[in-house]
């Protein structure tokens, strides 16, 4: 027997005991976000929770889809998309989303200046800001509308970690807690 092999069922039970229920590392498209999140909608059911999750999901998503420094070809596409991770966790008070992609370094600064911009405001700042920058010509992908409708849509900071790779490149991780209590009183 190799000894060096992935262990798959201890990996499962580690899995169970953090409480993961659901997990995706690889090259993220349109198919694969459907599917997925077929499968998230299942797991959380329709109540006003599982709504918040899926779309802090969706939006994590999108970010590795178009901001991943890591791309691979999509034959299906036809273009590049990006490589990243997401990972699902509940817990008995929240649930925590999280998402791990490389970056370009010269993206590093901008990117830590623009989480603790969202982090020091309120929730009323933070929904005119939305409202402002949802109105803001892009030219493209990206106004930081993600990174703020994550934080409107969870009620709580960015919690985020940039470490360094290599000369070009940073791994960029990103936890959303989105607070089970909360929602309980909303509905």
């Amino acid at each position: 027997m190799n000894t060096n092999n992935l262990s798959l069922i201890k990996y499962l039970r580690d899995m169970s005991h953090q409480n993961i229920i659901l997990t995706f590392k690889g090259t993220i498209s349109q198919e694969v976000l459907a599917d997925v999140g077929v499968n998230l909608r299942a797991k959380l059911g329709s109540f006003h929770i599982g709504k918040r999750i899926f779309a802090i999901f969706v939006e994590l998503a999108q970010n590795i889809y178009h901001h991943s420094a890591q791309k691979e070809f999509s034959v299906i596409k036809g273009r590049p998309s990006g490589v990243g991770m997401l990972v699902i966790q509940e817990e008995r008070e929240y649930f925590i989303l999280y998402s791990g992609n490389l970056i370009e370094n010269y993206k590093v600064e901008g990117l830590r200046e623009r989480c603790e911009f969202i982090n020091q405001m309120t929730s009323d700042e933070l929904r005119n800001y939305y409202v402002q920058q949802r109105k803001r010509p892009t030219g493209g992908v990206g106004a930081n509308i993600g990174l703020i409708d994550m934080a409107r849509r969870s009620k709580n900071p960015l919690q985020y970690n940039i470490e360094s790779v290599d000369d070009d490149t940073s791994f960029f991780s990103l936890s959303i807690t989105v607070d089970k209590i909360e929602d309980e009183i909303i509905n």
